[in-house]
């Protein structure tokens, strides 16, 4: 319950902050006392489900949200430790760094493929696009009739509802950042 408590008072904190409210906006919004709501936010308060509901409804989120911990402003992340598939006897290792989100609509990848490497990608559902930025080396992307080199610095956007293929083309490792986009 002290979990509870403490991701309540983060998520109240949060929303009054962004919406720029004061504590009396946000009491007048919920129907719960001013001095309740100070309380939650310093995690010093269990509320009740009904106490939740009112501030829930009042602040037009969802009730879950006020039971999740919020988050953070900055999400530090380190490629190298994140784990990573390979295919192609180890040549191309794909590592998934910003894991998708539906809020989001979107996931991000670093890609790493040893010279010669080439990987064929089959076609993801319709609505989904594709940018490849090549961070180092060369790379030699095929999709339907259509064929670009992309170097260093490059992006690439696409429809990935066709079969695409990649080939480093560089006497290098090859690093490639993937956004998968959802598109509705």
């Amino acid at each position: 319950m002290e979990e509870i408590s403490r991701n309540l008072g983060k998520q109240l904190k949060k929303i009054r902050h962004q919406r720029l409210l004061s504590l009396d906006d946000m009491a007048k919004l919920t129907d719960v006392s001013k001095g309740q709501l100070a309380q939650m936010e310093k995690g010093e308060s269990n509320p009740t489900v009904s106490t939740m509901w009112k501030i829930a409804t009042g602040l037009r989120i969802s009730f879950s949200t006020l039971l999740q911990p919020p988050k953070e402003q900055f999400l530090k992340i380190n490629s190298a430790e994140m784990p990573f598939v390979t295919e192609n006897e180890g040549k191309y290792r794909v590592y998934s760094i910003i894991p998708y989100d539906p809020e989001r609509g979107w996931e991000l990848f670093k890609v790493e493929m040893d010279p010669g490497c080439s990987h064929k990608s089959d076609a993801h559902t319709d609505g989904v696009e594709e940018t490849i930025t090549a961070i180092k080396g060369q790379v030699v992307v095929e999709t339907g009739d259509m064929s670009e080199t992309l170097n260093v610095g490059e992006t690439l956007v696409f429809k990935g509802h066709q079969i695409h293929q990649y080939t480093n083309t560089a006497d290098e490792m090859t690093v490639l950042h993937f956004i998968l986009q959802y598109k509705q």
